[in-house]
């Protein structure tokens, strides 16, 4: 009797065992799940894909987060449109990969977690992002044309104010206007409630500029203009351009871009723009002109973007 006991809980347990594995079943999963820097140069490698399926085995994408973010070169996938790996849109992107063999298939889950980093910092290279990694925040630092239209052009949610690219790329001829003035063009092109100010360009008619300061004035073109920022780094003459370390404070109604500029700076005729001005380094201005538009401008975005 007590064998007969022994060998039946014995196969109780067995059945047990037996219905323990059924239920919980071990599977092998190729789903990747990676992580990668803001800002990626488009075919850049972000992993291999593997498939257990057998023979020649082909790889679509089936879905993903945003279209063409990421695309596949045969078994490898890639970076598609690197504007898609913006922390501030997508902190993570997703895709579903199909393999297939002809007979099978597999679904393989592609998971991209974004990096944050400052999007100023990932725009700039060489000088200009060795000079930003070193100032502190509150100052200005000189950059290329080629940086500046990069943030302007891809930075998200990125207002110009001041001057718009047609008054400033216009075919007048660029005049000289004296300088140890304040002034602001006066034309529409202003800086939307809730902005961080972040650039700045503006062209000079003279070399060894040191003393000229970037202004800010809320809800009225002619002030109260206060400093943005420390001076400008000492620049030269005709376009320079420069970016805002640490800006934290968006602006509380409609912005107005202006400068105190101690040389010479340049304008072009305009029919239909105008512009304030006073003499000295003021915070009102109380003198307004039509037929000219100062050749600078603000950048600003509305989503902060940067530490």
């Amino acid at each position: 009797m007590k064998a007969t006991h022994l060998i039946l809980g014995f196969c109780i347990l067995f059945c047990m065992a037996c219905s323990s594995e059924d239920e919980n079943p071990r599977t092998e999963s190729n789903d990747i799940n990676i992580s990668v820097d803001e800002y990626p140069s488009s075919g850049t490698f972000l992993s291999q894909i593997t498939t257990s399926l057998e023979g020649t085995v082909s790889f679509t994408i089936q879905s993903q987060t945003s279209s063409q973010a990421i695309i596949i070169t045969q078994n490898q996938l890639a970076v598609g449109d690197w504007l898609a790996f913006d922390f501030e849109t997508n902190e993570v992107l997703e895709a579903t990969v199909v393999a297939s063999n002809g007979a099978e298939t597999e679904t393989i889950n592609v998971t991209v977690s974004i990096n944050d980093v400052d999007d100023i910092w990932a725009f700039l290279s060489g000088s200009s992002r060795t000079a930003y990694e070193n100032a502190s925040n509150g100052e200005w630092v000189m950059i290329s044309e080629s940086e500046y239209n990069d943030l302007a052009n891809y930075l998200a949610d990125t207002t110009k104010s001041g001057a718009s690219d047609n008054q400033i790329f216009s075919g007048a001829s660029v005049d000289n206007y004296t300088g140890n003035r304040t002034i602001a063009n006066d034309n529409g092109f202003a800086i939307p409630t809730g902005s961080y100010v972040f650039a700045f360009k503006y062209y000079s008619w003279i070399n060894n500029v040191v003393s000229s300061r970037v202004k800010i004035s809320e809800g009225d073109s002619g002030g109260l203009y206060q400093y943005l920022g420390g001076m400008l780094p000492e620049h030269n003459d005709e376009f320079n351009h420069f970016v805002l370390k640490g800006v934290s404070a968006p602006t509380s109604s409609e912005g107005f871009i202006g400068m105190y500029a101690s040389g010479s700076v340049g304008v072009k005729d305009n029919a239909s723009s105008r512009y304030k001005w006073r003499n000295g380094d003021v915070d009102n201005l109380d003198n307004t002109t039509l037929g000219n538009v100062f050749l600078q401008q603000g950048l600003s975005t509305t989503l902060k973007q940067w530490d």
